[in-house]
């Protein structure tokens, strides 16, 4: 007993001096936020995640579409993270073309909020990018029998220009339920609601899953399924009228509710632009970008 206090009197003594602590990403939450970045334009940001591509060969970076329609400029600078000579952690902001003589370098789904990126970026500058696998396929997430309720996490940049968690920067984790029926997607209903608060530069945050429990009348493993299974692309609002004497207007309600677009369409968008790098074809000219996070009130 005398021991194991002496032990912990000493490790306490350590850490008041400043012993340096040693970071190792043991679990898939921590690589997931590793691979997430912070998409810096004039006036704007977003989020968005590092992936390969299904040869390993190529990371993407995958956002919503108006992330990259929006800006202005043809470059923007996307928030790294790595570590220095000394083993901490720190940022390494890098600079990204998003435009060359005009035309998007950016791949775009042709029905849904997702664009996808080649990038330059390597190991030595960022801590993680996540492998092809870690998104979920659409047989994976039948497998996952997720319920109405059950607990979903995302990772997002909220307010990125004025916010930030810390010195580091990375991104916030939140946790929320999912809140619509029928999980996965269908035809019928192509995405669906994550029940948490988010906001402007949220868009582009990857959702995932991790540990889900086991329940009566499941097959799931107890503590099995850790993959990506959508990305943020908008928020649901209530638009509430008012009429005054002198003024109109109208208040605008966030519903606390994220539009997710599921892994399945992640994925479909990677795959093509991969086939566009491989034929050597330019990215479609995108002009019809979705509004930032403003999608019309619905149920």
């Amino acid at each position: 007993m005398e021991k194991q206090h002496l032990i912990a009197t000493c490790w306490m003594i350590l850490w008041t001096l400043g012993f340096p602590t040693v970071v190792s990403a043991e679990g898939f939450p921590t690589q997931v936020l590793w691979a997430t970045v912070k998409i810096i334009a004039p006036g704007s940001t977003a989020t968005g995640f590092l992936v390969k591509t299904p040869n390993g060969d190529q990371w993407v970076l995958v956002t919503a579409h108006h992330v990259f329609a929006a800006m202005k400029a043809d470059e923007c600078t996307v928030l790294l993270h790595t570590r220095d000579g000394s083993g901490n952690l720190t940022k390494s902001p890098q600079k990204l073309p998003v435009r060359k003589d005009g035309q998007p370098l950016w791949t775009k789904h042709p029905s849904v909020d997702v664009a996808v990126m080649p990038v330059p970026f390597t190991s030595d500058q960022n801590l993680a990018v996540l492998p092809w696998e870690a998104i979920a396929t659409g047989d994976e997430l039948s497998k996952m029998e997720l319920q109405p309720g059950d607990l979903i996490r995302s990772v997002g940049y909220p307010h990125g220009n004025m916010f930030k968690g810390n010195d580091l920067e990375f991104g916030i984790v939140r946790v929320g339920c999912l809140a619509t029926y029928p999980f996965p997607p269908s035809e019928q209903a192509s995405t669906f609601l994550l029940d948490t608060n988010i906001f402007e530069g949220d868009s582009g945050g990857p959702v995932y899953v991790w540990k889900l429990p086991s329940a009566p009348g499941l097959n799931r493993e107890d503590g099995g399924h850790e993959k990506i299974i959508g990305m943020i692309v908008a928020q649901h609002f209530v638009d509430e009228q008012f009429t005054l004497i002198y003024q109109s207007g109208k208040f605008r309600h966030r519903m606390g509710l994220a539009i997710v677009v599921p892994s399945t369409l992640l994925r479909e968008t990677v795959e093509l632009a991969v086939q566009r790098i491989e034929s050597g074809k330019k990215p479609d000219d995108e002009k019809s970008a979705a509004p930032a996070e403003t999608p019309a009130a619905g149920p």
